[in-house]
């Protein structure tokens, strides 16, 4: 099937340099990326969580509980 995609030119010419590097046709170099991609995608990999850890300000005891658009 033949389809037309806009790729950032950055992009397209690492394609093109691997397509040369390796001596492989640039549409088989394009067809194994966007498979590698898909298939990365599919292991329902998330994001590892991560906690924001408070610190004190060393604020005086008057501004406790003033936001610091306040301030």
């Amino acid at each position: 099937m033949k389809t037309t995609v806009n790729i950032n030119d950055a992009l397209l010419e690492e394609l093109k340099a691997r397509a040369a590097e390796s001596g492989t046709p640039f549409r088989q170099i394009l067809e194994e990326t966007i498979r590698l991609g898909l298939a990365a995608g599919q292991g329902g990999h998330r994001p590892s969580k991560f906690r924001v850890k408070p610190h004190p300000l060393g604020l005086h005891a008057g501004l406790q509980g003033t936001s610091l658009n306040q301030l």
